[in-house]
């Protein structure tokens, strides 16, 4: 069945599979969608946000369900050129004309066609191949739930993203870090979505597993094109997962397919996981493939940079944090008002501290963060000072606008309200905003240790033969470099094979890839490495050895660059990434979309209250 075929039994079967429901699941199968859209329609998605500390590929996703993500990379997007026109279009009579035939008579002849097919296909086939979701991922029209580009997304696969991810939602709840009561239905509890939309609940839900399900497959369909392949530890890594589920499956004698079903949702199975590891590990592959080689000019960069100024310069300020007295926010503001036309220099708002900021303090002192008052106000006092940029959002609004304001010059003094957090703001300008000329490099490293050294102790000192040892192990290494391609992406391969400092590579947490030390500042690493990196005479792609108390680091250098120039980067990268993944097209099929899983509240639960425990089933 060629891809018209598919849409058209797809359209056909959404429209009348409520008529024959028994063939299709049993009642008691079926979630109603909350929102449902009334008819499956191709949906843009250039609206989704994605978060600059959000989603990145890698193995912790897949095996902690995990699904925030960090990106600290980009890709280079290329699209195929539009074909030539190599002539004009001969002119042809409409066959209805031709055969003598009105239109609509065709039509309704080609209709009588499309149907005496469909008839024939479904006498061979029968109708359950059509209508049955399933848990092998066969993407019979039944089965399919949504398609991005040209992949189709089974029931079971939605199921299982949508799990994870509201999940994750209602378990922060739990812990207090989101406004969610779930004992109450997630349809009439509203949050305000990356966009600065308010939305339900129940459609965020929905929403983020569709964003998460077009970012995955996004790069897995490219991945695909290229001939991107897993690796020996990935299909190893899939292996031992399958057969981990397995094994629990059989401790709770159950099937392995009922396991994952009753844990993910129906029609989620062994199949579903098993496609899930292998699409997530090879998006993973093209992802840090393009990460590594997508380099932006420094022409580039400088015009981004140009039309987004403001983000990128830092503006330093004093402040006075005063919370609301008894919860009074006219009664707060009208002492801080006082306050303000005290303060001549940064040294009388310190001189204020103890008394504008007493019940801070005091509840500081209580919690046992002070031993008591004095040497909290001390405290304080020292860390009055801070820089933001334009785009800061843990500040109230209106306060940033009147830092950046060119009116606001340096030494004025002002009041703002924070309503959600009760407390009143009194800000000092310090200086007129700046850009941060501050030179930060990135690098590449391997870390190379001896035999038999604790890679979990900070306190490491190699004796001189141990350093020898590990310097052979590199210079070995570095060979094997030299001898390729030396391509930064050969370096970033090998730092993800042999090096021991987890968390520049994708074997710890920090979801970084390849080795990679990136925007470092002066004197955040050892000095032997600091040294090296800084070096002047540094460009792109120079190659060295290191020695240092951990063991010796093989250095591929990056770029030495502003740190306004490297967060501009950073950031143009994310936009990039952002444009590549979510101009995809995403379209639901409204019949399989009403057996999706829907998170439910706990109503088991006997309290009301934000943060208690939930299920999503």
């Amino acid at each position: 069945m060629d891809e018209k075929d598919f849409e058209k039994q797809n359209e056909n079967l959404n429209s009348s599979e409520e008529k024959d429901e028994k063939v299709v699941a049993p009642a008691e199968e079926i979630q109603e969608a909350p929102n449902a859209e009334a008819d499956a329609t191709y949906e843009e998605n250039d609206n989704w946000q994605f978060d600059g500390e959000a989603h990145t590929l890698n193995s912790n996703v897949i095996e902690n369900d995990v699904f925030e993500i960090h990106i600290p990379e980009s890709n280079p997007y290329e699209t195929a050129e539009r074909p030539k026109k190599v002539s004009e279009p001969q002119q042809q009579e409409a066959p209805a004309k031709a055969k003598g035939i009105k239109g609509d008579k065709l039509q309704f002849v080609l209709i009588s066609m499309v149907l005496a097919v469909v008839i024939a296909v479904l006498a061979v086939l029968g109708t359950f191949y059509y209508t049955k979701p399933n848990t092998d991922e066969r993407m019979n029209p039944g089965n399919v739930a949504l398609k991005v580009n040209d992949t189709p997304v089974s029931i079971g696969m939605y199921n299982y993203y949508y799990s994870c991810i509201s999940q994750n939602y209602i378990s922060y709840a739990s812990s207090g870090y989101y406004d969610l009561d779930t004992t109450k239905s997630y349809d009439v509890q509203t949050t305000t979505n990356s966009d600065g939309k308010e939305v339900s609940w129940s459609q965020l839900f929905k929403d983020e597993t569709i964003k998460q399900i077009q970012y995955i497959t996004t790069y897995y369909e490219k991945a695909m094109a290229e001939g991107v392949t897993l690796s020996a530890s990935q299909e190893k890594s899939v292996k031992s997962t399958l057969e981990t589920l397995k094994d629990t499956a059989t401790s709770s004698n159950v099937s392995v397919d009922k396991y994952i079903s009753d844990t993910y949702g129906d029609y989620c199975g062994y199949a579903t996981i098993e496609k899930m590891l292998k699409q997530c590990y090879i998006a993973e592959n093209y992802y840090q493939k393009l990460s590594v080689s997508k380099k932006f000019t420094d022409k580039e960069i400088q015009k981004y940079f140009k039309e987004n100024k403001n983000e990128y310069e830092n503006v330093t300020f004093a402040y006075l944090q005063v919370p609301y007295e008894n919860d009074d926010a006219t009664a707060t503001m009208e002492k801080c008002q006082k306050y303000v036309k005290k303060i001549k220099s940064e040294d009388d708002m310190k001189k204020l501290i103890p008394v504008a900021c007493k019940d801070m303090i005091d509840n500081y002192v209580q919690q046992g963060y002070a031993q008591d008052a004095e040497s909290c106000a001390e405290l304080l006092s020292a860390n009055i000072e801070v820089s933001i940029t334009a785009k800061e959002t843990g500040i109230v609004e209106e306060a940033v606008n009147w830092l950046f304001d060119d009116g606001t010059k340096v030494g004025d003094v002002n009041a703002f309200d924070d309503s959600k957090n009760k407390v009143v703001y009194i800000f000092y300008k310090v200086s007129e905003p700046q850009t941060d000329n501050e030179e930060v490099y990135s690098v590449r490293h391997i870390l190379i240790m001896p035999d038999g050294v604790d890679t979990s102790s900070s306190d490491i000192n190699l004796t001189d033969e141990q350093l020898a040892e590990a310097r052979k192990k590199a210079q070995k290494i570095l060979d094997k470099f030299n001898a390729g391609g030396k391509t930064e992406l050969e370096f970033a391969k090998l730092a993800e094979k042999y090096s021991k400092d987890t968390q520049s590579t994708s074997s710890g947490t920090s979801g970084i890839y390849g080795g990679l030390c990136g925007g470092v500042q002066q004197g955040t690493m050892v000095k032997s490495f600091n040294d090296w990196s800084m070096d002047d005479s540094r460009k792109y792609g120079d190659t060295g050895i290191v020695d240092s108390k951990y063991g010796c680091h093989i250095m591929f250098f990056i770029s030495k660059q502003p740190k306004y120039l490297y967060d501009c980067e950073s950031d143009l990268k994310e936009k990039t990434e952002k444009e590549f993944t979510y101009n995809s097209k995403v379209k639901e099929y409204k019949g399989a979309m009403k057996k999706v899983k829907v998170a439910k509240p706990d109503i088991s639960s006997n309290t009301n209250t934000s943060g208690s425990s939930s299920s999503a089933e």
